[in-house]
């Protein structure tokens, strides 16, 4: 199972690939492959333990930009799952990093977990590796065999 860890001072975000759909034969209408996350949020005393669903190509396009951003030291990566169950920035400042976004389970009823949470670039050279082993296996935007 892979596995995604964005880590702060005070949280933990860890997203694990569950099953991956079409794989690799079929792609997504979002790119790459639809795929079952779950997902734990841990900001201090708050937890969440959850699942949604998204494509290995939205989780692509936003390691793209975090690892552009963690070259420059500066920028914003945003993920935001097809479902909206997930709204994820992470903004680089000057070596400084704000993590920040909503969770919603169910997106019928009103309750979210809104965290914000701070880091920095050397927390987040482990999830770029985590995310390179992920898009070696799964390709980018267009999968493996395209």
């Amino acid at each position: 199972m892979e596995k995604i860890e964005i880590k702060g001072n005070n949280g933990i975000i860890i997203i694990l690939i569950e099953g991956v759909y079409g794989y690799p034969n079929e792609t997504c209408f979002k790119g790459g492959y639809e795929c079952k996350l779950a997902i734990e949020i841990e900001i201090g005393s708050y937890y969440v333990k959850s699942g949604f669903h998204s494509s290995t190509g939205e989780l692509f396009k936003f390691y793209n930009k975090l690892k552009n951003c963690h070259t420059e030291l500066n920028g914003i990566a945003e993920f935001d799952s097809y479902e909206s169950n997930l709204e994820l920035t992470v903004k680089y400042e000057f070596g400084k990093v704000g993590i920040w976004g909503k969770y919603q389970e169910i997106l019928a009823n009103d309750n979210k977990l809104e965290f914000d949470f701070h880091s920095d670039q050397s927390y987040l050279k482990k999830s770029l590796d985590q995310m390179e082993l992920i898009f070696n296996k799964y390709g980018g935007m267009n999968g493996v065999n395209k």
